[in-house]
């Protein structure tokens, strides 16, 4: 679940410095757990190799108790050995029928993207979602003291 999950450090950011986000056990439990204690119902769908057993791939979101008719993605990441195959588009699908029958008040999942992650952004189009509105990131590098 680690390199999977680390997977989304791949995800084109255009131009913006991002660090790679460090997951370990701890860290992905913390996550969890503290979903958990907002109240919220966490919901990930895996995929895997058939041949190696290995994990190829997930998408993950939550459904909030006190906004019942929406649920908010965290990540959908495919292993880069395992791009090219539509398990993104496969693992949303996935998804979104579990949802149906878990969470058949559900109206909206918002998600987002960078402008540069067209993959991931035809995926969500090929599935209906739509843009809803649209934010800017910058970045400036700060000059380093001795």
């Amino acid at each position: 679940m680690i390199s999977v999950t680390a997977a989304i450090n791949d995800a084109p950011m255009g131009d913006l410095t991002f660090e790679d986000e460090v997951y370990d056990l701890a860290r992905l439990r913390a996550i969890e757990r503290a979903v958990e204690l907002r109240g919220e119902r966490f919901r990930r769908v895996v995929t895997r190799h058939r041949r190696t057993g290995e994990l190829a791939g997930h998408t993950a979101l939550t459904v909030r108790p006190w906004a019942p008719r929406e649920a908010y993605q965290y990540d959908t990441s495919v292993a880069r050995d395992h791009r090219g195959h539509r398990l993104g588009l496969a693992l949303k699908i996935a998804m979104m029928r579990w949802l149906a029958e878990t969470e058949p008040q559900l109206e909206v999942v918002e998600t987002w993207n960078n402008v540069e992650n067209t993959p991931m952004i035809r995926v969500n189009e090929a599935l209906g979602y739509r843009l809803s509105r649209t934010f800017a990131m910058f970045e400036k590098t700060l000059a380093e003291t001795v």
